[in-house]
């Protein structure tokens, strides 16, 4: 039974964030966020007649685009999604045109340069505070001179300190490989995200749930329980000279010993080695739950009981979660306090990817990929010549 009605409205405007129109009857196919990144791919539809074809002359690739949406749960038109429009494609008729935009987030485009200081791409940061680290990369993509992206931003309260001190070294890394990196040496259990107001945050799991689901509000609950990517060692090497060992012993007399290997060019210092270390261990030796969650949207049934659907929006990556009114037997798998790692949003319902991610052949090669970068980026210049 529809109980309500969803609204959206799709802001267009151009590259330098000033307003060009706004699309009111957009069929919206999905949009996607999620830790460690931010705002994802996002895709629409707009049908026109031929004759009306008119606010959606000045559609164009580049141009940012926002996603606000209203619904029972908001008495005004909220802000979920920015990105840009990466590309267009139309479908033409005798007498109709629809085209579709597939837009991505602004986080895409940290993967696109280089963090430097003017030509300097070699930069190092001597017994820091990992936040401030954080910040100073953000503060080149903001620049003008550098990363020339002025609108995205942090807050004094957004990016929180880890009350730990590292040297690093970034030498020809990417924004989005800088603040990786960053992030591996930040304690257990950290993650960073690029949120739907162009806010970067830093921050900690969250204690307690933010959200508690019952089985009322899942249409899908899929639950699998592994020990297939459990780290329980971890052998690094600075390229250099310094080449040593952490373990978790009571996970190795539990499962085994399960070594990984990383040179860490990046963690200057045993001490920054063996903390970016003790982070993949902390996260990483114990078995994991890989729970999908798929939620309905209360906008599509009867409010009554534990059957009122749930407010989708209100889910963000980085917020953690349980689930109530399961069997002893699936809960045993399940976590108190799980994170919500990756979100897809539909207009009547979300899939959520919680705590451990599923590991693909996507993030194998990435992975892969990220190791032979590395190679090739050994013995780099520390500054480039313009020509």
């Amino acid at each position: 039974m529809k109980i309500g009605t969803k609204n959206y409205q799709i802001k267009i405007y151009d590259k330098d964030y000033n307003p060009l129109t706004v699309i009111a009857d957009a069929r919206i196919k999905f949009y996607k966020d999620k830790i460690n990144s931010g705002p994802g791919e996002f895709v629409f539809d707009v049908e026109r007649t031929i004759q009306d074809w008119t606010t959606l002359g000045n559609l164009n690739i580049n141009e940012i685009v926002e996603l606000w949406v209203n619904d029972i749960n908001t008495t005004e038109f909220t802000r979920v999604y920015a990105g840009y429009i990466s590309r267009i494609g139309f479908i033409e008729s005798a007498n109709k045109r629809t085209v579709t935009a597939y837009c991505l987030g602004f986080v895409s485009r940290l993967g696109w340069d280089v963090y430097r200081s003017g030509t300097t791409t070699s930069i190092s940061e001597i017994t820091e505070e990992p936040a401030t680290i954080f910040k100073n990369i953000i503060d080149k993509v903001k620049d003008v001179a550098n990363g020339n992206i002025p609108f995205l931003n942090y807050t004094p309260t957004s990016i929180q300190d880890t009350l730990q001190s590292v040297s690093m070294e970034f030498e020809s890394d990417t924004y989005l490989e800088a603040l990786n990196k960053v992030l591996d040496v930040c304690p257990a259990n950290w993650f960073w995200k690029l949120d739907h107001e162009n806010i970067f945050n830093l921050s900690p799991k969250s204690t307690e749930p933010d959200h508690v689901f019952s089985m009322g509000s899942i249409e899908v609950l899929q639950v699998d329980y592994s020990m297939e990517n459990i780290i329980n060692g971890v052998l690094t090497w600075d390229n250099d000279t310094v080449y040593r060992y952490v373990a978790n012993s009571d996970s190795q007399a539990l499962y085994g010993r399960r070594i990984k290997r990383n040179n860490m060019n990046s963690a200057t210092g045993v001490d920054s080695m063996d903390k970016k270390a003790q982070s993949i261990i902390g996260e990483d030796a114990e078995p994991k739950s890989s729970v999908i969650i798929t939620l309905a949207d209360n906008n599509e049934f009867e409010t009554f009981g534990d059957l009122a659907g749930y407010d989708i929006e209100s889910v963000k990556p980085g917020q953690t979660c349980r689930v109530t009114g399961i069997d002893e037997i699936s809960g045993a798998f399940l976590s108190k306090n799980m994170t919500i790692r990756k979100v897809t949003y539909f207009p009547t319902s979300a899939v959520l990817e919680v705590d451990a991610d599923r590991e693909g052949i996507d993030d194998l090669l990435i992975k892969a990929k990220r190791d032979t970068d590395q190679i090739e980026k050994d013995g780099i210049p520390t500054s480039y010549v313009a020509v």
